[in-house]
């Protein structure tokens, strides 16, 4: 059975452990999950982070960061959303996402974006994205790195 909640601070350990696990993520990344879920701990609305977790069978099996867009009234960023490689293909990306869009909709906001790297290790997740309805808004060559773009993929939550 696949169960998604709002984060819980004894999650944390558990959501490092499945983004190193991941296998597309630096350890600066890693840090950076572990900062926006201090952020999300403090205060998740003066933070903009919000975290969702995902378990199956009573194991945490992925996690979801999002947040409203600053300067934004209707606009979410989906900053995270990792699934452990064991759990792959289970389904719980999709549950991630579909409660992102939920809590973004009872937030009244219309869209979600998605930021995202055009490394081969990321084709996957842009596959998701695609499969969940969304669309490749733009690509910035050599954003991130030479030969490694920036994807910017939107999905409309008033037209879903």
């Amino acid at each position: 059975m696949i169960e998604v909640s709002a984060s819980l601070p004894g999650d944390l350990p558990e959501i490092l452990d499945v983004s190193r696990r991941a296998g597309v993520f630096s350890e600066e990344e890693v840090d950076t999950v572990d900062e926006l879920f201090q952020g999300y701990l403090t205060d998740p609305v003066k933070s903009g982070y919000n975290y969702l977790s995902c378990r199956q069978d009573g194991r945490l099996a992925g996690f979801a960061c999002w947040g409203p867009t600053a300067l934004s009234h209707g606009t979410v960023d989906l900053y995270w959303i990792c699934t452990d490689k064991a759990a792959q293909g289970r389904g719980i990306a999709s549950a991630l996402f579909r409660d992102v869009e939920e809590k973004a909709r009872q937030a009244g906001r219309w869209q979600l974006v998605i930021w995202t790297s055009s490394k081969p290790e990321y084709a996957q997740a842009r596959q998701f994205y695609l499969k969940m309805g969304c669309s490749l808004a733009v690509q910035i060559g050599d954003f991130y790195d030479r030969g490694d773009d920036l994807c910017v993929y939107i999905h409309r939550l008033d037209a879903a």
